[in-house]
């Protein structure tokens, strides 16, 4: 991986490290499935209007692929995510959430990229770090409904980062990833009727929706399928292993408190694995 894709990924993990504790803060003031919508629209709608509006490319044969990307990659991830996050402990979701990358290297040979023996140990060793980080609470917790949703949200992300390989497009990765989140957004509008939606429109709700429609699901994104559509699938994905290390990190700065050994060798074990990975 080139030094400024490292770059960008590393950037993105942040922003999705962070945004772990912006959705547990967001959710007492508005349900899951309607802050996944408005999260799939407004971010659709932002990235349009930056640049996604330039849409260059487009095929017939893109229409199924990025409707595809929209259920999968927005509407399904979103919807699992905050649904887990109401009922699961914040470490096994995190863990859960995070066999993503195991999940694509499982997949990779639908899209011609096999994995080598260095690749296979690298991924256990990463994912095997974060299970070290969250053991405490594994070990205290027990088996809720949002440990399901979080398997299913990490599922989901892993088909669409395959569909997304498998495809071949001239797009831009901001007109990619406005389309699918509007896309997504209206998959997800119909489940409203099924739950109890309910915002509450305090300046704290804003401030933290603004987050997530720029920076989590607008920026991240087309930074996302631009370092993807150049770079092999289970190289790239393994870097956010890091995303549940760069969380723990966060809560340990934020109590101002040293991370208990669990949390330094499971670190240590993530970043040899992503080094293996990426060898």
């Amino acid at each position: 991986m080139k030094p400024a894709d490292l770059a960008l990924t590393l950037f993105v993990c942040l922003i999705w490290a962070s945004n772990y504790y912006v959705i547990k803060a967001v959710l007492p003031f508005v349900d899951p499935i309607t802050f996944a919508a408005m999260r799939a629209l407004l971010g659709g709608a932002f990235v349009f209007a930056v640049g996604g509006h330039a849409v260059r490319g487009l095929r017939r044969s893109d229409a199924s692929w990025l409707v595809a990307l929209g259920l999968f990659n927005v509407a399904l991830f979103l919807v699992l995510l905050n649904l887990s996050l109401v009922t699961a402990n914040a470490g096994v979701d995190s863990t859960l959430i995070y066999t993503q990358p195991v999940m694509v290297a499982a997949l990779a040979p639908l899209v011609g990229e096999g994995l080598t023996r260095a690749r296979s140990l690298g991924i256990g060793a990463a994912f095997a770090g974060i299970v070290v980080i969250f053991l405490p609470s594994i070990l205290s917790s027990t088996l809720v409904v949002g440990d399901v949703y979080a398997l299913g949200a990490a599922l989901s992300w892993a088909v669409a980062i395959v569909l997304f390989k498998r495809h071949t497009t001239a797009m831009r990765a901001s007109a990619v990833t406005a389309i699918q989140s509007v896309v997504g957004g209206a998959f997800i509008l119909p489940a409203l009727a099924l739950g109890h939606p309910f915002v509450d429109p305090a300046p704290l709700f804003w401030a933290l929706l603004g987050y997530n429609v720029v920076l989590a699901s607008g920026l991240a994104y087309v930074i996302f399928w631009r370092v993807l559509s150049r770079t092999s699938a289970p190289q790239f994905t393994s870097y956010f292993f890091l995303v549940p290390v760069l969380t723990v990190i966060i809560g340990a700065a934020l109590q101002g408190s040293f991370p208990p050994p669990n949390e330094v060798a499971g670190t240590a074990l993530v970043a040899l694995g992503i080094v293996a990975v990426n060898r």
